[in-house]
């Protein structure tokens, strides 16, 4: 009998440690995990048409609103995504019609810090309300694999119609009319080779191309002479074609650069960047 109580005793001590030794370990797994993933980079936008200059400009703002500093990621000089829709139809895709550095930017942000990135881009729109979709590329160390987007929209009016003055008469007189003179465009198109009426328009680190070639494919860069910045291809589009080039930062005061066109297996036409 006295044995019978004691193999009771025993288990029932078993019992009580083991539980004792999983409440423990539950209590040693809640505190190994008090830290929390980090959240993601915040975002603000806005936007804006000027359509006398038919230019867009874009204002992203990015913020850690993390306590801690966090490890920020851009696959490509490309910080955000933007798609402008009149409707259900697509009228700019700056992933698409633009080209990027495929250089990692890695980057630490500090608690609470701010980056902000202006873009303008040349872009006819006619008059109508229009929806500016962005989407953050920014990629947050130990955070949530989501996407961080915000949305815009604006209109454009259409441009006021001036009812026609009459113009005076004018007594036909024997001395030749005066000719107007032709001020010089501060973005003279270049010739050089192959590729001629060629524009290049630099606002910041946003550079702008266009011109005319008979060359079906070609390789373009654009340096200091030294150094390439960025670097791609392209392929015209019945004898013209247009691209941007977005640097990682903008070049030093004074520095010039230069933008090499290069047929496959032709000779370099360079151009020089205003």
């Amino acid at each position: 009998m006295k044995k019978t109580w004691l193999l009771v005793a025993v288990a029932a001590l078993l019992i009580v440690v083991a539980a004792c030794g999983k409440e423990e370990e539950n209590s040693s797994d809640v505190n190994g995990n008090t830290s929390a993933p980090p959240a993601l980079l915040s975002l603000e936008t806005d936007v804006s048409y000027d359509a006398a200059s038919k230019q867009l400009s874009a204002t992203v703002s990015m913020t850690n609103p993390n306590e801690e500093p966090v490890n920020v990621t851009f696959n490509s000089s490309q910080r955000f995504q933007l798609m402008v829709m009149n409707g259900e139809t697509t009228v700019f895709d700056y992933g698409s019609e633009y080209m990027f550095t495929e250089s990692i930017i890695e980057e630490t942000w500090e608690p609470g810090e701010t980056k902000v990135f202006d873009e303008v881009f040349s872009l006819a729109l006619t008059a109508g309300n229009y929806t500016a979709d962005f989407v953050s590329l920014a990629q947050v160390e130990g955070a949530p694999e989501m996407a961080v987007t915000d949305q815009v929209t604006f209109s454009v009016e259409a441009p006021a119609t001036e009812a026609p003055t009459e113009e005076p008469s004018e007594e036909p007189s024997d001395e030749p009319a005066e000719q107007p003179s032709e001020q010089p465009s501060d973005q003279p198109a270049q010739t050089d080779g192959e590729f001629r009426d060629v524009s290049i328009k630099r606002n910041g680190t946003l550079i702008e191309v266009a011109g005319y070639t008979t060359i079906e494919e070609f390789e373009w860069s654009v340096s200091d002479g030294h150094t390439v910045f960025a670097q791609g291809a392209s392929q015209p589009t019945a004898g013209g074609f247009t691209f941007g080039v977005l640097l990682d930062e903008e070049p030093t005061s004074g520095q010039s650069l230069f933008l090499e066109l290069t047929p496959i297996g032709g000779d370099v036409a360079s151009f020089r960047i205003q």
